[in-house]
């Protein structure tokens, strides 16, 4: 009989057997395989009179895996639990001794941050036991999200609506999320900004822009100021070198990973997840879930000789021990080594060129950053250049240049200006140097922008919201929750008055410019402003960051044996009970506009409800609406009513399909066709109502059903489909673009009955597998 090795993800397993050898064999849970709490158990799960003592249940889309597990576990002679080292990995290693009925004490468990042969051989050879304590914690975690979900959450659907499509929430870690996001928003409101004149002088034969290092706050001001530099002489000076040292970057962790992968590539903090969990499990780079900022002894070693190699002693970090991680190798640690930073595990592995781009360029970025953070600073030479202006100003100019590349060496140089630094130390110092003209335009200071999707998880990590392991999942709740919208966001238009001074002659323009346009920015939404400000008026307390942070690190205090686990779920479940006792529940969020027309949130988002004679009609409303004005009556009902879409709602016939007639409209929630007595949304097809025709919709019309291929059980448009498969439904897809479909998991879902329609199905296919 085999030795039997259970890890998480199938991913690990050939590579694993490979490295073990013949008496071995690898299997895989795919991730958790209990529950607490059956689908309709709610808080029952949950004994709150025997500290907090949870009842768990197995998953129903898990069977299969289970049986599985189970079939392996019996041909085996050993059971070796190799899940993930983090509070799930081993609340999952102690959910299989239950199920299974192993023993928890005397059960191996081993632990590696690597998918290599050395690491899983060092492993093997130091099993270790399940630490309970990570068990707790988990089980805390567990028990406060459930509690906090489950008597918050119906309170929302009270106070804003009944039937949402994408359902509403509050969480432990999800409102904080959320109010973050609010807050800023708060911020931007309250700073409409302020309009300055930002002046930049032409100087020198090369035309060199100096700029003016004052602001100046009005026409009559830079009016002015301009006038008096028609006859002042303006001198130049410039400084003496000064030595700029420019740090290596750190190794990263999981959240500074986030960050760097969305500010380079534009990835959401989810994508980068799912690539690099592939990445390890491939055995290019260590474990992805890490606050660790520091690199094992060995890599240590392995990187000094790879950078002294290829780039020079010189080019090392002197303090690059401090880097080490300084485990020491006794048999109670809880691993073989620590949790390190992300790094790749071969460092002479350049790229790659098995796995797709988008992990490839990840690849690169953490084996560049790696090699960077072991090495020296780089040191620039800088000089500023001064012209001095009117009113004790000055112009300034400044140019770098590399006297040692250090870490800058992987990369190349970040600014590097020899010819100009020359230049500006030729000029005699004193000297009056004419300007060629001198510009000063209207810009926009004190200008709040909105969170792009890196800087939240700066913030959660920040004020201690979750963990980096949970960030990206918190980024996507809001967003699949609707309360949080990435999006462009459109800029004021401000009428402005420039001037420009050439030849002693002041030149006005006057010009409209557009300040606060943004790319890709985390907004707010109408119905996220709803639910956090309810949550903060009945529940600040709870959602407070020093009190979440406080949970998370008690929680960490569980982990480590120092804190009783329920005592932490009864101090929350309390702070709970007494928030709760003077709510009005009868309350609902509904804005009256006149006699005839409502605002409320329906089940598909904000509209207008229009009742006459007791019948009722929806009407779609305008984007961006601020839920302020509408609370103190500032709109009137033309404000809100989007009449453009309003104006759409006329039928447009689109010929006819199997002997019926397909009509086309546009309704409150968006382009629908009307065929055989059925609606059938089509608003995914990106076309313009008068450019629809109606093989466009076809597809749609067949659903679950194609007539070309008896293997598609639903085509949601020309790219995408559910089609059956030898092991079960599977996802197609294939963009115009692409040379080769993607085949993509349904991840244990039944897409038929996990899913209220198809719309959330299409919405859970987006944000998985990012189509």
């Amino acid at each position: 009989m085999t030795k039997l090795v259970i890890v998480e993800s199938p991913a690990k397993c050939k590579k694993i057997e490979s490295y073990l050898g013949k008496g071995y064999k690898c299997v895989a849970s795919f991730g958790h395989i209990r529950q607490l709490g059956g689908p309709k158990d709610g808080l029952k799960c949950i004994d709150f009179d025997n500290n907090f003592k949870p009842t768990f249940a197995l998953l129903s889309n898990k069977k299969k895996y289970i049986g599985n597990l189970s079939k392996a576990i019996n041909k085996s002679s050993e059971v070796i639990l190799a899940t993930d080292d983090d509070r799930e990995g081993e609340a999952i290693a102690w959910h299989i001794c239950k199920v299974f009925k192993l023993s928890v004490e005397n059960t191996k468990r081993i632990i590696f941050h690597e998918v290599t042969k050395p690491a899983i051989l060092n492993a093997i050879s130091n099993p270790v036991r399940l630490d309970m304590n990570k068990v707790y914690a988990q089980h805390s975690r567990q028990i406060l999200d459930k509690i906090v979900g489950f008597k918050l959450s119906p309170m929302l659907y009270n106070y804003i609506s009944k039937k949402p499509k994408k359902g509403l929430s509050a969480g432990r870690c999800q409102t904080p999320a959320l109010r973050i996001v609010f807050d800023n928003q708060v911020d931007i409101d309250n700073s409409p900004g302020k309009k300055v004149y930002d002046t930049i002088g032409t100087f020198t034969e090369k035309d060199l822009p100096f700029k003016l290092n004052h602001n100046h706050n009005s026409e009559d001001d830079i009016g002015d100021f301009l006038e008096k530099s028609v006859n002042h002489d303006h001198k130049y000076s410039i400084s003496k070198p000064r030595e700029v040292e420019k740090k290596q970057p750190t190794p990263f962790t999981t959240s500074t990973l986030q960050q760097k992968a969305s500010n380079c590539f534009g990835y959401s903090p989810k994508r980068t997840m799912k690539l690099a969990q592939t990445l390890y499990e491939n055995g290019y780079i260590t474990y992805m879930r890490t606050d660790s900022k520091k690199y094992s002894k060995e890599f240590i070693a392995i990187a000094k000789k790879y950078i002294s190699s290829n780039y020079g002693k010189a080019y090392l970090n002197v303090n690059v021990n401090k880097l080490c991680n300084n485990v020491k190798t006794e048999k109670k640690a809880l691993a073989q080594e620590a949790h390190e930073a992300i790094r790749p595990t071969k460092i002479e592995t350049v790229s790659i060129k098995n796995l797709p781009s988008p992990e490839q360029k990840l690849y690169k970025l953490i084996r560049e950053n790696t090699i960077e953070s072991c090495m020296a600073p780089a040191i620039y030479s800088s000089i500023t250049a001064s012209i001095t202006s009117p009113d004790k100003y000055k112009y300034k100019y400044s140019v770098e240049i590399v006297t040692f590349l250090g870490w800058q060496a992987v990369c190349g140089a970040l600014t590097n200006e020899p010819e100009l630094y020359k230049f500006l130390n030729s000029i005699k110092k004193n000297s009056i140097i004419d300007y060629k003209k001198i510009n000063s335009k209207v810009s926009m200071k004190e200008l709040k922008t909105h969170f792009t999707e890196a800087r939240l998880v700066q913030m959660l990590e920040k004020k201690g919201i979750g963990r980096p392991s949970t960030f990206s999942s918190l980024i996507s709740k809001i967003q699949d929750r609707e309360y949080v919208k990435k999006q462009d966001v459109e800029g004021k238009e401000i009428n402005c008055i420039d001037f420009e001074l050439i030849d002693s002659e002041i030149t006005e323009n006057r010009t409209k410019r557009v300040f606060g346009n943004e790319k890709n920015k985390l907004v707010l939404q109408p119905l996220g402003r709803m639910v956090i400000e309810f949550l903060l008026k009945n529940f600040d307390s709870l959602f407070m960051y020093d009190y979440t942070k406080s949970m998370e690190d008690t929680l960490d205090l569980i982990s480590k044996g120092n804190y009783i686990w329920h005592k932490l779920c009864y101090n929350c479940n309390n702070e709970i009970d007494s928030l709760t006792k003077n709510i009005d529940k009868s309350h609902k969020a509904m804005f009256k506009i006149d006699k005839d027309h409502t605002f409320l949130f329906g089940k598909y988002g904000p509209c207008i409800k229009k009742e006459v004679n007791g019948k009722a009609t929806f009407l779609p409303i305008k984007k961006n609406i601020d839920m302020h004005k509408l609370r103190s009556g500032e709109y009137s009902l033309s404000d809100l009513i989007d009449n453009k879409a309003n104006s759409q709602n006329a039928s447009k016939n689109l010929g006819e399909y199997n002997n019926n007639s397909v009509v086309l409209r546009n309704g409150k929630y968006g382009l629908y066709v009307n065929y055989n007595n059925k609606n059938y949304s089509v608003k995914l097809i990106n076309k313009d109502i008068n450019d629809i025709e109606l093989k466009d919709v076809i597809p749609v019309l067949e659903g679950k059903k194609s007539l070309s291929n008896p293997n598609i059980l639903h085509q949601f448009d020309e790219t995408l489909s559910i089609r059956k498969g030898k092991y079960g439904p599977y996802i197609f897809y294939k963009a115009q673009y692409m040379k080769k479909p993607r085949f993509l998991t349904l991840k244990g879902k039944d897409w038929k009955n996990d899913f209220a329609d198809l719309d959330e199905l299409r919405s859970w296919i987006s944000q998985e597998h990012e189509v």
